[in-house]
């Protein structure tokens, strides 16, 4: 692996902002225009590339990953042609969407989410972390995938049966169901749920504890935890992106994707 220092990539990314204090602690901020982030191309592009540089820095102690503005990821550019997708522009999607998830699990420090609001779209994200900080009012869907009318082939369809079960996680899906802080606590997917205000400073509290520890109990601790997974998501997203690929060409996205209140009549979570 070529090392490479924070200078070689903290200014390097359009859609994310990066900031390393004193202790190693890299906060990583998602937004589009210095706001809330609007999940596309560019976006999907910055974040692939983001966690392999990360990765190969080793003056990051912890990762912190929040959003700018008021949602953590929680608005997608519009589709303008349901038939976008040719095989060529799906060959680089696949690239990227497998770095998105490995190149995540990749990082050998800890990571923690900061879940500043909504997050309906891209959440794996946040779950894929070590530890998972969410705001009173921060709510989890996938809003980019089945309701559209294609597959969650990008990881979503592993990491959350995995963290709230295999079949809350299939009526999730199919669904469409719009899960609240408190039930994504109270499942499992969230360790803890804080005012909106304190979310980032709760995971700067957690980090700081982290850092203070050996760099090889840090570093062997992180790679440790997240081997079984990584294992899983080699072979889940190579062949899920392979087939949400065919049918986004065959079948292509609504270009005017359904939200939680119009799917499925209207599913919510269960009381």
């Amino acid at each position: 692996m070529a090392w490479i220092t924070f200078d070689d990539y903290k200014d390097k990314y359009q859609h994310i902002k990066l900031e390393r204090d004193e202790d190693g602690i890299l906060l990583v901020t998602f937004h589009t225009d210095g706001s809330d982030v609007v999940w596309g191309v560019g976006v999907h592009d910055n974040v692939s590339s983001l966690w392999d540089d990360i990765s190969r820095d080793r003056g990051n102690r912890v990762v912190i990953i929040t959003g700018a503005g008021d949602t953590f990821i929680d608005k997608e550019a519009p589709i303008d042609n349901k038939n976008w997708v040719t095989p060529e522009i799906w060959l680089g999607l696949h690239h990227d969407a497998k770095r998105l998830v490995l190149g995540h699990l990749d990082i050998e420090v800890p990571m923690i989410a900061a879940v500043n609001g909504p997050a309906r779209y891209h959440n794996e994200q946040a779950l894929l972390c070590d530890i998972v900080i969410a705001s009173e009012d921060a709510v989890f869907a996938d809003h980019a995938h089945f309701s559209q009318g294609n597959i969650p082939g990008d990881g979503m369809q592993i990491i959350w049966p995995l963290v709230i079960g295999l079949n809350r996680g299939r009526y999730f899906h199919l669904t469409g169901q719009e899960i609240t802080a408190q039930q994504a606590y109270e499942w499992g997917a969230v360790n803890e749920v804080v005012p909106k205000d304190q979310v980032v400073a709760r995971a700067y509290e957690l980090a700081r504890m982290l850092a203070a520890k050996p760099t090889l109990t840090l570093r062997s601790t992180r790679m440790l935890m997240v081997n079984e997974l990584k294992k899983t998501m080699n072979d889940a997203v190579s062949h899920g992106m392979m087939t949400e690929g065919l049918v986004a060409m065959g079948e292509g996205w609504n270009p005017t994707p359904l939200t939680g209140p119009e799917l499925a009549a209207g599913v919510k979570t269960p009381a």
